[in-house]
């Protein structure tokens, strides 16, 4: 899962930027467009001045503690969760690595507002991290009975 939420989010990128041209907007649907851009930063724009080798380098860290985890757990929702993440991290790493920046190309918005512009691989970020947030610690398969 980490290959197919990595290579997808890869190829999703490279489709969107080259389909729609850098600095271009594609209407799709109200509510939903297609942009070519480049974010510095991190979610939302935050630490947009911050040096592409800190980004990296907080990346891939980040992944390699979460892939530790990957490599503990016998849950298969949680080895889900974690992969999604992994490979969502380890998209934007590969962009900050080719390209400095990570490459955007999803708008949504409600009449004049619009949500910071997103790819596949903050999406499989999300609902990776989701997915461990709802599924909750893993509890063990034989608890012992409390009685």
């Amino acid at each position: 899962m980490i290959l197919a939420s990595f290579g997808l989010d890869q190829l999703s990128k490279t489709w969107a930027h080259s389909f729609v041209g850098s600095g271009n907007v594609i209407a799709v649907f109200p509510g939903f467009n297609l942009v070519a851009i480049t974010n510095s930063g991190v979610a939302f724009g935050l630490a947009g001045e911050a040096a592409p080798v800190i980004l990296i380098a907080i990346g891939v860290l980040l992944s390699g503690l979460l892939g530790i985890w990957l490599m503990r757990t016998r849950s298969p929702i949680h080895a889900l969760g974690l992969s999604l993440a992994i490979g969502g991290a380890l998209g934007n790493v590969a962009d900050r690595l080719m390209f400095g920046a990570v490459r955007d190309f999803i708008d949504l918005y409600w009449d004049t507002l619009h949500w910071p512009s997103f790819n596949l691989a903050d999406v499989a970020i999300v609902v990776g991290l989701g997915l461990l947030v709802l599924v909750g610690e893993e509890q063990p398969e034989n608890r012992p009975d409390m009685n």
